[in-house]
């Protein structure tokens, strides 16, 4: 058995079908060219009424109880909603053995880049009156959780690389000690997550493109696809050209020839417009 490999969680056919079909074939081109191993778990961790009442992205707090996962020196957390450009680096190589790896989602891809992004969509949420949680800031983010932490990062836990050994106990407390607000818009564990491993001392920070945002990507590089019309996309009506079909196609497999881990968090179809097999040879 390999000393490392990639853990996701899908339950559920339509989940299943959907990773195995687009996902699954550029993860094992990636696993097959760093020699790592993938354990797909197909069924909750914790299925008490508690588990049952709360999002089941929770339950990656305890994939150190698997017993296939367990048996890793090393392992690395990736939601199942990530498209994995099979040539891209080993993103074991960037994180010790003791370390917790992950992105700082604050400065995906740069600090300066993602305050820009985060503005631009609190105003337009603000303008179609959609309720947010304001967290323009790190501190903010763990704050309005209750969580007074004086960390000027934030961990994005949809990639993290950990030692099931060395930081079991750290993820079993956040799923032990911590509730569910019960929206959406309070990232369900990723809060107290990010607070208990930056107060483990234990964080070692990974490039941002191993777990880069396809919505903060489009928004800062295509702006033109999303969002109310802006002045690019009423010349490109006026030019008779569609910013969804071809241009978005190219768009999305751009981002994914140019990042690592491309993350389609939010319900995104998008991961549809890569072709499965794509890189892989």
């Amino acid at each position: 058995m390999k000393k490392q490999a990639l853990v996701t969680l899908a339950i559920g056919a339509k989940y299943q079908e959907m990773f195995k079909n687009w996902y699954l074939p550029g993860w094992r081109g990636y696993c097959a060219r760093h020699d790592l191993d993938i354990v797909v778990i197909d069924a909750p961790l914790d299925e008490s009424p508690r588990a049952k009442g709360r999002s089941p992205a929770w339950q990656k707090c305890l994939i150190h109880r698997h017993p296939e996962v367990a048996k890793y020196e090393q392992v690395a957390w990736v939601d199942a909603d990530i498209r994995i450009r099979p040539t891209a680096p080993n993103i074991f190589a960037g994180a010790p053995l003791d370390m917790i790896g992950a992105v700082n989602e604050y400065a995906t891809p740069t600090p300066e880049d993602y305050a820009m992004v985060l503005d631009a969509l609190y105003r337009s949420w603000d303008e179609s009156g959609t309720p947010y949680v304001n967290n323009r800031t790190p501190r903010q983010y763990h704050g309005n959780f209750g969580l007074e932490a004086p960390f000027d990062c934030v961990v994005q836990t949809g990639v993290m690389v950990m030692s099931p050994r060395a930081h079991g106990a750290i993820f079993e407390k956040v799923y032990t000690d911590y509730e569910d607000k019960g929206d959406a818009s309070w990232n369900y564990e990723m809060r107290p997550l990010s607070y208990e491993a930056q107060k483990s001392g234990a964080m070692q920070w990974l490039p941002p493109k191993f777990n880069m945002g396809w919505a903060v990507y489009e928004m800062l590089m295509y702006p033109f696809l999303a969002g109310r019309p802006s002045l690019i996309q009423k010349v490109m009506k006026r030019l008779g050209v569609k910013p969804g079909g071809k241009l978005r196609r190219e768009c999305v497999n751009t981002a994914f020839r140019n990042n690592y881990f491309l993350h389609f968090a939010g319900g995104s179809k998008d991961y549809e417009l890569i072709p499965p097999d794509a890189l892989v040879k």
